[in-house]
């Protein structure tokens, strides 16, 4: 029987050492790379076809040529189909999570989570599905992605406006609307998001790259 063969990347030795040693300990699974940037894991990956599944640090801010967070994750999915991609993260805003699988990702594992959460999640992926972390699950994906998608031209105009850091009164005169409009649209985004608090929201904006 073919081991099933695993890369890893993050930009923490320890981290690496940790992962790799425990995946080793279960023989189903072979690990064929640790990396410590998102540029190294890319090399790698457009040599070596035969990787089944890619485990990835969320934030390695370091690295100048791939970057890191949404746009590294975007990266992977389109450019290396046929992996799937477990995300090792310490983002805990339940928005980015949902976002990262809409974008396509097998798994999220949160870092302040036990260790033993990415062996769960190793084996639901051996068995062919979606892993969820504790707190998520399908049908709470399925809604945030209904729910993001409701959200009308009128109030993105109005979230890509507030992405900027524009206050609402600038927001509302170069909309050409009220203050009192702009104010209940950009409520309903976050209604709609299950978003609580401003700051939430811009740092949901600027990690899921919408604009």
């Amino acid at each position: 029987m073919n081991k099933i063969r695993v890369a890893i990347a993050d930009d923490h030795p320890t981290v690496l050492y940790a992962l790799g040693n425990l995946i080793q300990q279960d023989s189903r699974f072979m690990v064929v790379a640790t990396l410590k940037s998102s540029t190294e894991l890319i090399r790698f990956l457009r040599d070596d076809a035969e990787v089944d599944i890619v485990i990835t640090d969320f934030t390695m801010p370091d690295d100048g040529m791939y970057g890191d967070g949404v746009r590294y994750i975007k990266y992977l999915l389109r450019n290396f189909p046929g992996r799937r991609f477990v995300v090792y993260s310490d983002c805990v805003n339940a928005s980015m999570v949902f976002s990262l699988y809409d974008y396509g990702v097998a798994a999220v594992v949160l870092k302040n989570h036990e260790l033993a959460e990415l062996g769960q999640a190793l084996n639901r992926l051996v068995d062919g599905g979606v892993y969820y972390p504790p707190g998520i699950n399908r049908e709470d994906l399925r809604m945030f992605t209904k729910n993001l998608h409701s959200i009308s031209p009128r109030e993105l105009e109005v979230l890509r406006q507030f992405s900027r850091g524009l206050p609402l009164k600038t927001i509302a005169a170069d909309l050409n609307r009220s203050i009192k409009t702009v104010s209940t649209q950009k409520r309903s985004v976050m209604r709609k998001l299950d978003i609580a608090t401003d700051q939430l929201l811009m740092e949901f904006c600027l990690n899921a790259n919408l604009f």
